[in-house]
């Protein structure tokens, strides 16, 4: 009697699959030359991946070696420098096929998860370990289960892709990591508790296996979460032979090292006349020797460079990178192209727009940026008086200042005083202060003019027998009151400005700021006639300026489509820097992008303590 035994054909298929992908000891980096295609679209360098170009991530992407103390490494970057493909990317394949295990791997944000997943399915496709990825509890024949949006299984562990979040570390054990994007993690919360100890609880179950690495561009110095674990390493730096003179050295922007004729080492560059970089003087002045070369030999320096340690780590077992973009492969963006952006944050004989600079420091640096507050002064801004009349559009005006035609007039507003409340005593007595702008095609502005609706009165400035007269006239907030603040809001939304050549504009849009009384606020922004709109500071935001997808200037508030939430100290720093233009025609006819314009002050308008010293109430 024969016995017929059936195997099931996906027993069969691990058994190929084993006998093919199997632990070994080839280096992560040895791996990734040997088995990944680069195709064409996702690489302007088709043809085998080489560390050629990048050769500072070879030593990075090896520490996942089994036989490498390293548990932990934080890489601190500035961006174009190829780490997501030679880091992130080659790191998965490999250990999906020589060193099995679950992998967490993390991205800034949700929409960001399709595009990392299709650059991980690239790297499978293109290595040749696409029969691996399937589900490990169910090996039916075409079953794709473990090859989701997602999740990719295959033996031995499983990939899961996600945004960088508290709720996405929640009930998953893991061995390795990549938490890309690391500073989007927010920090410490009251719900989830530390950052960091919830991370490392994920790996509790392999503490002497793990390898997890925390991958980020940082931002604020204050509330980096990239920046302690650099520290907590030995803070590793790419230092490269000075072609000039054969010592080491690292690539900085600038050093403290002076050479002839007063110039610091560093990146160097000249200006012309006018202001604007000679393409062909940047270079690097050495820190060593004083010795000047170009990026044009930067891809032969980076061959004999080599990683080395510059702190004592807290741990063996932690390792820390830091890399500028100045060391990015030469197919990508050269220093000319870093020079321009420093000049554009930094223009010369103009303040610094903060904005831009954050973005330099932290995207070309790759280091932490630290807000320098400063008051504001209105002794600046009185210069920006011009000959035109309040309560006219000076249109003419602003085509001679080179700013072009005036495309658009906004009022802006802030609510001040007392609503009546019973309960605490307080009665009506309203006022709101606004002011009209107009808006040139150039984004320079033109104050049109400013005031007041209402009766309130700081204690400071008020006599307070009249104050608490009963017989007083109190404004009101209250619809339907005799002295309606929103009645004489409309009159003026309502009016057509005249301008100087013989036109006349409408008001295009009004804000109101709703941190005091929104009560009040909400009702009439809701139903106006008029295009207003409420805005508010985010009480969630951070000190700085952020970089990152999350850190818009503003957003439109989930519970009212006309409520705009604002950063603010975003927009301090930018009106800061507006204010702190200089234009002098006899040099430069036209007029800065940007600039404020004032009328010339009458009839008590535009007076320093009515007008120019709120701008000094801010830091």
């Amino acid at each position: 009697m024969k016995m017929k035994m059936e195997i099931d054909e996906s027993i069969i298929e691990d058994i190929f699959s084993s006998a093919y992908f199997q632990i070994s000891d080839i280096l992560p980096s040895e791996w990734a030359e040997q088995n990944r295609f680069m195709t064409s679209d996702v690489s302007s360098m088709e043809g085998m991946y080489s560390f050629s170009n990048s050769p500072y991530i070879r030593e990075i992407v090896d520490r996942l070696s089994p036989n490498d103390p390293c548990r932990i490494i934080a890489i601190m970057k500035g961006a174009q420098l190829g780490l997501s493909t030679g880091f992130i990317e080659n790191g998965i394949g490999w250990i999906i096929s020589q060193q099995p295990g679950n992998i967490l791997f993390l991205v800034g944000h949700d929409d960001l998860v399709e595009k990392a997943m299709k650059k991980v399915d690239n790297m499978i496709d293109t290595t040749g370990i696409r029969p691996l990825i399937r589900s490990n509890a169910n090996r039916a024949k075409n079953n794709k289960s473990g090859d989701k949006d997602r999740l990719k299984e295959y033996p031995g562990g499983y990939l899961m892709l996600g945004p960088t979040n508290h709720k996405t570390l929640r009930q998953v054990s893991m061995r390795y990591g990549f938490i890309d994007d690391f500073e989007a993690m927010k920090g410490d919360t009251k719900e989830s508790g530390a950052t960091v100890p919830l991370i490392m609880q994920r790996f509790s179950t392999y503490a002497k296996s793990m390898k997890l690495s925390y991958i980020s561009t940082p931002e604020v110095k204050d509330t980096s979460n990239i920046e302690p674990e650099y520290f907590k390493g030995d803070q590793r730096k790419y230092f490269i032979p000075c072609p000039c003179c054969g010592e080491f050295i690292t690539l900085e922007w600038e050093t403290d090292s002076i050479i002839d004729e007063g110039n610091k080492a560093g990146i160097y560059y000249e200006l012309n006349e006018a202001g604007s970089l000679i393409e062909n003087s940047v270079g690097y002045i050495c820190q060593m020797c004083g010795g000047f070369f170009t990026d044009q030999v930067k891809t032969e320096l980076l061959l004999s460079g080599e990683w080395r340690p510059t702190a004592i780590a807290k741990s063996k077992e932690h390792t820390s990178y830091h890399i500028s973009s100045l060391y990015g492969p030469t197919y990508m963006f050269g220093w000319k192209h870093y020079v321009q952006q420093y000049l554009e944050a930094n223009p010369p004989g103009q303040p610094r727009n903060e904005t831009l600079h954050q973005t330099f420091v932290n995207v070309v640096l790759g280091e932490t940026y630290e807000p320098q507050g400063e008051s504001l002064d209105a002794s600046q801004i009185q210069k920006n008086i011009r000959n035109y009349p309040i309560g006219v559009i000076p249109e003419q005006q602003s085509i001679s200042d080179g700013n072009g035609k005036i495309v658009m007039v906004t009022l802006g507003s802030d609510m001040n005083g007392t609503a009546e409340n019973e309960k605490l005593r307080y009665k009506d007595d309203a006022r709101l202060d606004y002011e009209i702008i107009a808006w040139s095609e150039s984004g320079a502005s033109y104050s049109i003019t400013h005031g007041s609706i209402g009766t309130f009165q700081p204690a400071s400035i008020r006599n307070e027998a009249e104050h608490n007269h009963p017989d007083r006239i109190r404004w009101s907030y209250k619809r339907g009151s005799q002295y309606c603040v929103w009645d004489a809001l409309d009159i003026i939304l309502g009016n057509q400005i005249p301008t100087d050549n013989g036109r006349k504009m409408p008001i295009f849009a009004a804000s109101i700021d709703t941190g005091h009384l929104p009560e009040y606020a909400y009702p009439y922004i809701e139903n106006s006639n008029f295009n207003v709109y409420g805005i508010k500071g985010d009480k969630q935001q951070t000190v700085g300026i952020m970089i990152d997808h999350d850190s818009k200037p503003f957003m439109i508030s989930k519970d009212n489509a006309k409520l705009w939430i604002l950063n603010v100290n975003r927009y301090k720093d930018l009106l800061a820097t507006h204010m702190g233009l200089v234009w002098n025609p006899h040099i430069t006819p036209k007029q800065p992008a940007d600039f404020l314009n004032f009328p010339t002050p009458s009839n008590g308008l535009y007076q320093v303590n009515n007008f120019f010293s709120h701008f000094e109430a801010e830091h």
